[in-house]
Protein backbone atom coordinates (compact mmCIF):
# COMPACT_ATOMS: atom_id res chain seq x y z
CA UNK A 1 0.00 0.00 0.00
CA UNK A 2 1.28 3.47 -0.86
CA UNK A 3 0.70 6.56 1.25
CA UNK A 4 0.66 10.22 0.34
CA UNK A 5 1.80 13.18 2.42
CA UNK A 6 1.95 16.22 0.15
CA UNK A 7 1.35 19.90 0.87
CA UNK A 8 1.25 22.81 -1.58
CA UNK A 9 1.06 26.39 -0.33
CA UNK A 10 0.94 29.61 -2.31
CA UNK A 11 1.51 32.74 -0.27
CA UNK A 12 3.81 35.49 0.90
CA UNK A 13 6.61 35.24 3.46
CA UNK A 14 5.44 36.71 6.76
CA UNK A 15 9.02 37.53 7.83
CA UNK A 16 12.60 37.15 6.63
CA UNK A 17 13.92 33.56 6.68
CA UNK A 18 16.10 32.43 9.59
CA UNK A 19 18.99 30.18 8.72
CA UNK A 20 21.47 28.19 10.82
CA UNK A 21 23.77 25.20 10.57
CA UNK A 22 23.14 21.92 12.35
CA UNK A 23 25.15 21.35 15.54
CA UNK A 24 27.85 19.43 13.70
CA UNK A 25 28.04 22.27 11.17
CA UNK A 26 27.05 20.01 8.31
CA UNK A 27 23.63 21.06 7.07
CA UNK A 28 21.79 24.33 6.64
CA UNK A 29 18.30 24.61 8.12
CA UNK A 30 16.25 27.57 6.95
CA UNK A 31 12.92 28.35 8.60
CA UNK A 32 10.30 30.77 7.34
CA UNK A 33 6.58 31.39 7.59
CA UNK A 34 4.21 31.56 4.63
CA UNK A 35 0.93 33.44 5.00
CA UNK A 36 -2.16 32.34 3.13
CA UNK A 37 -5.66 33.80 3.27
CA UNK A 38 -8.85 31.87 3.86
CA UNK A 39 -12.00 33.59 2.62
CA UNK A 40 -15.34 32.80 4.22
CA UNK A 41 -18.77 34.29 4.81
CA UNK A 42 -19.46 35.20 8.43
CA UNK A 43 -22.80 34.81 10.24
CA UNK A 44 -23.86 38.29 9.05
CA UNK A 45 -23.36 37.25 5.40
CA UNK A 46 -20.25 39.41 5.00
CA UNK A 47 -17.14 38.11 3.27
CA UNK A 48 -14.06 37.93 5.50
CA UNK A 49 -10.44 36.97 4.96
CA UNK A 50 -8.46 35.30 7.70
CA UNK A 51 -4.69 34.95 7.46
CA UNK A 52 -3.17 31.57 8.23
CA UNK A 53 0.55 31.18 8.89
CA UNK A 54 2.45 28.02 7.99
CA UNK A 55 5.89 27.08 9.35
CA UNK A 56 8.25 25.95 6.59
CA UNK A 57 11.60 24.16 6.99
CA UNK A 58 14.07 23.90 4.10
CA UNK A 59 17.20 21.75 4.47
CA UNK A 60 20.66 21.66 2.88
CA UNK A 61 21.08 23.38 -0.50
CA UNK A 62 17.38 24.28 -0.68
CA UNK A 63 17.77 25.99 2.70
CA UNK A 64 20.82 27.91 1.43
CA UNK A 65 18.94 29.07 -1.68
CA UNK A 66 15.85 30.13 0.30
CA UNK A 67 17.98 32.07 2.81
CA UNK A 68 19.79 33.85 -0.02
CA UNK A 69 16.84 34.77 -2.23
CA UNK A 70 13.75 35.13 -0.02
CA UNK A 71 12.71 38.12 2.05
CA UNK A 72 9.59 39.20 3.88
CA UNK A 73 6.78 39.63 1.36
CA UNK A 74 8.25 37.28 -1.27
CA UNK A 75 5.59 35.34 -3.17
CA UNK A 76 6.32 31.60 -3.16
CA UNK A 77 4.81 28.26 -4.02
CA UNK A 78 6.03 25.66 -1.53
CA UNK A 79 5.71 21.95 -2.17
CA UNK A 80 6.55 19.59 0.66
CA UNK A 81 5.28 17.23 3.32
CA UNK A 82 3.54 17.78 6.63
CA UNK A 83 5.76 16.91 9.60
CA UNK A 84 5.19 16.80 13.34
CA UNK A 85 7.69 16.98 16.17
CA UNK A 86 7.67 17.64 19.88
CA UNK A 87 10.08 18.54 22.62
CA UNK A 88 10.13 19.00 26.35
CA UNK A 89 11.26 22.37 27.75
CA UNK A 90 13.21 23.11 30.93
CA UNK A 91 9.98 23.29 32.94
CA UNK A 92 9.14 19.75 31.77
CA UNK A 93 6.29 21.01 29.53
CA UNK A 94 5.79 19.22 26.21
CA UNK A 95 5.46 21.37 23.06
CA UNK A 96 4.04 20.10 19.76
CA UNK A 97 5.04 21.61 16.43
CA UNK A 98 3.47 21.15 13.00
CA UNK A 99 5.46 22.32 9.99
CA UNK A 100 5.98 21.72 6.29
CA UNK A 101 9.31 20.26 5.22
CA UNK A 102 9.89 21.82 1.79
CA UNK A 103 10.95 19.68 -1.16
CA UNK A 104 10.53 22.43 -3.75
CA UNK A 105 10.17 26.20 -3.52
CA UNK A 106 9.16 28.25 -6.54
CA UNK A 107 9.95 31.97 -6.32
CA UNK A 108 7.26 34.02 -8.06
CA UNK A 109 7.24 37.63 -9.22
CA UNK A 110 4.23 39.26 -10.83
CA UNK A 111 5.02 42.21 -13.10
CA UNK A 112 2.41 43.84 -15.31
CA UNK A 113 0.34 40.70 -15.98
CA UNK A 114 3.43 38.48 -16.34
CA UNK A 115 4.61 35.85 -13.87
CA UNK A 116 8.31 35.14 -13.46
CA UNK A 117 9.19 31.81 -11.84
CA UNK A 118 12.43 30.46 -10.41
CA UNK A 119 12.45 26.99 -8.89
CA UNK A 120 14.67 25.32 -6.30
CA UNK A 121 14.43 21.70 -5.17
CA UNK A 122 15.80 19.68 -2.29
CA UNK A 123 18.96 17.69 -2.95
CA UNK A 124 18.68 13.93 -3.20
CA UNK A 125 19.60 12.47 0.17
Amino acid sequence: MQYLNKVMLLGHLASDPESKKTENGGYTITKFSVATNKSFTNKNGEKEDRAQFHRIIAWRTLGDICAKHLTKGSLVLVEGELTYRNYQDKEDKRHYITEVTANKVIFLKIKKNQIEMTSAEEDEK
